[in-house]
């Protein structure tokens, strides 16, 4: 029954995200509903594939072109299909981008976060970055990933959001535990993208291993995604030169002066219920975060399960 109840509340969950999932992405990220203690840490894929052909269950699911959700959800099969046609484009572009970007100083580990790692984006929609940056130089570090998308074309600002990257979170390389502990967070994670630095992304998933309080299946990355770009010799040797370049605390303090005030000038961070930060290690831009209004339609849908179950 427990299983029974994780499956109900994980295709709830995806249900708020407008997700169906496969039968191994139920299992992969299967939500501990209660989280409860005296579980086991993980579930086996048979379990799940079991599980959710279990009477209980198929009343309240549907099964569709190799997809599960809830009953009267079947039209997001073919929005999920379209959706992925247009984000493994998207992806294809971030990827040519990157080989511009990794040579970036100061940038240890770029990944894609939202509705483009979850490949759910539409042609309009633009690029959330995570940035890690090496501690001491998140100012520095930003100013020029900015600099650069900017000469190349790609930064976001104003009306011009298609194919453009969104600057909104930059940790430091000794700051990668995410703050905010809950199934938003569990799933914005889990999803990240690495596109540059597999070794600050190995350390990223480390120190968040929290995530599988609420998702018992969660495993460090093995395999890395096919978006991802490799180092080389000699690129790490120019980004070491620039770094060498541009390596002054009076720069740092600087520019973090004149950021820190054109924050404070931006109405978006007076927006009431927004996530802003902007401290030596961490700088997080998110004026109207999703994770309140999903983690509400999915209280209500779980509720309104359980209590017709």
């Amino acid at each position: 029954m427990s299983l029974s109840r994780d499956i109900l509340a994980t295709l709830a969950y995806y249900d708020a995200l407008d997700q169906p999932l496969t039968a191994f992405e139920v299992w992969k990220h299967l939500i501990d509903a209660e989280r409860d203690a005296g579980k086991p840490d993980s579930v086996s894929l048979g379990d799940v594939i079991a599980a959710l052909d279990e009477k209980d269950l198929r009343e309240r699911i549907i099964l569709r072109d190799g997809f599960f959700m809830l009953s009267g959800r079947e039209y997001l099969v073919g929005t999920r299909i379209r959706a992925e046609k247009v984000a493994v484009a998207k992806l294809r572009r971030v990827r040519r981008l990157a080989k511009v970007l990794r040579i970036v100083p100061f940038v240890r580990m770029i990944g894609i976060t939202g509705s483009l790692a979850m490949k759910k984006g539409n042609s309009d929609s633009d690029w959330d970055f995570f940035v890690v940056v090496r501690a001491g130089r998140i100012w520095i570090g930003r100013t020029i990933l900015t600099g650069v998308l900017h000469i190349v074309g790609k930064r976001r600002h104003g009306n011009r959001t298609k194919d453009r990257a969104c600057l909104n979170y930059f940790i430091t390389d000794d700051h990668l535990a995410i703050p905010t502990e809950d199934w938003f967070s569990a799933n914005e994670y889990t999803f990240l993208v690495p596109i540059i630095g597999r070794e600050a992304f190995r350390r990223f998933e480390l120190k968040n291993r929290w995530i599988a309080r609420f998702k018992p299946n969660f495993r460090p990355t093995e395999i890395m995604p096919v978006w991802f770009l490799r180092d080389s010799g000699n690129l790490s040797r120019a980004r070491a030169l620039l770094e060498r370049i541009f390596d002054f605390d009076v720069l740092e303090s600087w520019l973090r002066g004149w950021q820190k005030e054109k924050i404070r000038r931006n109405p978006k961070t007076r927006i009431e219920g927004g996530h802003i930060e902007a401290t030596d290690q961490t700088l997080v831009f998110l004026p109207h975060p999703h994770g309140p209004e999903v983690y509400e339609k999915f209280r209500k849908s779980f509720g309104e399960l359980r209590l017709r179950g």
